[in-house]
């Protein structure tokens, strides 16, 4: 057999470039076991080895047939495989030549006798180990045995490559995220005191109440108002605390001393408080505090007295003591609101209360009229799901090769009859705050449902449609019985489904999520991550839940063509769904530029205004048949790398569908 010999760059480059894989003293790893196997096998060799060499050794990755031990760099086949240079490295009896008798592989285990190697070649034509076969016997390889051989070295550097791309893509990733973590705490704390701002401390507020989930039935008289109703069970209160006389401090003595006074404040205060408790500046001399694990109603109370008394001491500032109060409000949770804005702004209003009489108040209806006003609200939600005044509209998923519609997300609307259109963001808040967002949820279910029978019985057989779904609901014990019958119920499939998560959802809903989500998916049903990329922990689910789609945010999407960083975020994250098996859908697509971005970097699907707003069950129809009757084949051609096919694959632009139907611009 002819032998071409190849150019070879210098050993320190080789090794530089070696050492560039990350290959070198890692886990075995399945994959290249595999590969060394069929290695074996595919030439009838009892042993097989997939091996690098350093400056030093030659190290064994994987093994077939023997221990796969270190070897010395001068006593390695290896390494005259690579000095020779050949493609192809074959010694048919190695017990001929006294030198090679000395080589480990000879003298111990395997003790081989006949060795063949293909050089594993990187693509900038660096030798950085081989793939080997050997033997206890002389013999030597047919033409089709070294073509195998050839053929799997290939296979073994196309993984390589895939490996060093994954490792590359996570430490991108992961400086990202070490990135805005540290953009996160600059934009969640007060420069000043370092304490939590507003935002990071309505977060808290939030995630607490997510922990807390309900409140039970155990309840007892309050008596801080004299009001029944306080749970007995423990439970979340919100401070809001103004300093008293500060601004004449502030004016008299200087911004500097005003800003001492406040970090002595910071500190003092947070003596008082337990470990799992907040304490947040919103801004000049207000402050709030998270109270968590409440036992009781004179909790609370209890530690306004210590803030309170906490201050009586006097604040060392210019050689002068001064001496700061401060008036305190306090709102409790479920009673005085259900979200962490409603708290804070019960609590605001109970110390403007503290302000006129001194000390510490706790917020009561009857300071406002909002409480009213919200349960008037709630009844309404209520009677709208109950006596079916709600509707859906449905934005098209548009089949990123073909321009098909291929389905369709669900989004609820209320038509108030008085107040006309109610904002989906402030119907939908209300509804958790009344746990009433299983019961909004399960008539989104079912109408979807028949809304995607009625379609497949008129001609569109493969529409899907897309529903999103809370924590709440995730977490409901037979949700995927509920969704099962209503499947049967409708006569569709469960691939006419599809759910859409959160991180907060998948996250929040308990441990039994996994297994809620394997059931779901053994039906047919498909689940997708919402808003993917913008959670810390995005990696993280996707290795610990089944899922068949991410869904990109609509924030990188309008990155493209006009961040770098975002146009690299968006195609390492399609390339990382890909390699797992993941499809990739981007919302939010608004313009030309965008979607062709979108299709040169590999997106499967696209969702946003330039293809249609949201529309109704029957308007779907005719997008549908629009998206049938448009000419794809004369709309310009796009290539797309990361599409099987290659490089010069072909790829359409799907064309425009409806654009004309007005709807507030909130979705995608």
């Amino acid at each position: 057999m002819e032998v071409n010999t190849v150019d070879l760059p210098t050993d320190t480059a080789r090794i530089a470039v070696l050492h560039g894989y990350g290959v070198l003293d890692s886990d075995p790893e399945t994959a290249f076991d595999d590969l060394a196997r069929f290695a074996a096998e595919s030439c009838r060799t009892p042993f097989a080895a997939i091996s690098f060499v350093d400056e030093s050794r030659e190290w064994v990755k994987a093994a077939w047939g023997w221990r796969g031990e270190t070897i010395p760099r001068d006593r390695s086949f290896s390494a005259l495989a690579i000095d020779a240079g050949a493609p192809f490295f074959l010694i048919p009896d190695a017990q001929q030549d006294d030198f090679r008798t000395e080589f480990p592989q000879v003298r111990h285990d395997p003790q081989a006798a006949f060795y063949a190697a293909v050089l594993l070649v990187a693509p900038t034509g660096e030798a950085l180990g081989t793939l080997s076969v050997f033997d206890d016997r002389p013999r030597l390889l047919d033409d089709a045995q070294v073509a195998m051989l050839q053929a799997l070295g290939r296979q073994v550097m196309s993984l390589l490559d895939l490996r060093r791309e994954v490792r590359n893509l996570t430490t991108a990733l992961s400086a990202r995220v070490r990135a805005e973590q540290s953009a996160q705490w600059q934009a969640g704390h007060d420069s000043l005191t370092g304490l939590p701002n507003r935002a990071l401390f309505l977060q808290r507020v939030e995630d607490a109440l997510a922990r807390t989930g309900g409140t039970g039935d155990a309840r007892s008289s309050n008596p801080l108002t004299g009001r029944a109703g306080f749970p007995a069970k423990k439970n979340l209160a919100v401070l809001f605390v103004d300093l008293d006389r500060f601004k004449r401090i502030n004016d008299t003595l200087g911004h500097s001393a005003g800003d001492s006074l406040l970090r002595e404040v910071a500190a003092r205060f947070s003596g008082c408080l337990c470990p799992e408790d907040t304490l947040a500046r919103l801004g000049g001399d207000e402050f709030t505090v998270l109270l968590t694990n409440v036992p009781n109603a004179s909790y609370a109370a209890g530690v306004c007295q210590m803030l309170l008394r906490t201050l009586r001491r006097p604040i060392i500032l210019c050689n002068q003591e001064l001496y700061v109060g401060a008036s305190i409000g306090i709102s409790t949770f479920p009673q005085d609101g259900e979200d962490a804005q409603t708290l804070l702004k019960h609590a605001d209003i109970a110390m403007y209360q503290a302000k006129e009489r001194g000390g510490y108040q706790v917020y009561s209806r009857l300071m406002n009229a909002d409480g009213y006003q919200r349960l008037i609200e709630e009844g309404e939600l209520r009677q709208a799901i109950e006596q079916d005044e709600l509707s859906l509209l449905y934005q098209p998923l548009v089949n990123a090769v073909t321009g098909a519609v291929q389905g369709a997300e669900a989004l609820a609307r209320w038509k108030h009859p008085q107040r006309g259109q109610v904002p989906p963001a402030h119907f939908i808040a209300l509804a958790g705050q009344a746990d009433l967002i299983v019961p909004l949820g399960e008539w989104v279910f079912r109408r979807a449902c028949a809304d995607a029978s009625f379609w497949r019985r008129n001609g569109h057989p493969g529409l899907r449609v897309s529903v999103n779904l809370s924590a709440r609901q995730l977490s409901q014990p037979r949700l995927a019985e509920f969704l099962e019958a209503l499947l049967i119920q409708e006569g569709i499939p469960g691939s006419a489904l599809e759910l859409e998560l959160t991180e907060t959802a998948l996250f929040g809903s308990g441990d039994a999520t996994p297994a809620t989500l394997q059931h779901l998916r053994s039906l047919g049903i498909r689940v997708s991550v919402d808003d993917f990329g913008t959670g810390y922990s995005s990696l993280a689910y996707l290795r610990r839940f089944a899922v068949d789609a991410i869904k990109i945010d609509r924030a990188f999407v309008a990155g493209l063509g006009q961040n770098r960083t975002d146009e690299a975020i968006v195609r390492a994250l399609i390339e990382m769904a890909h390699a797992l098996r993941i499809q990739v859908i981007a919302e939010g697509v608004e313009t030309a530029e965008q979607r062709d971005r979108l299709l040169v970097l590999g997106c499967d699907t696209m969702q946003g205004y330039l293809f249609s707003r949201p529309v109704t069950a029957e308007g779907l129809r005719t997008v549908f048949s629009s998206a049938e009757r448009s000419p794809v084949a004369s709309v310009a051609a796009v290539q797309s790398p990361n599409r099987r096919g290659g490089a010069g694959t072909p790829r359409r632009r799907p064309p425009l569908l409806v654009a004309t139907l007005t709807q507030p611009k909130q979705d995608s």
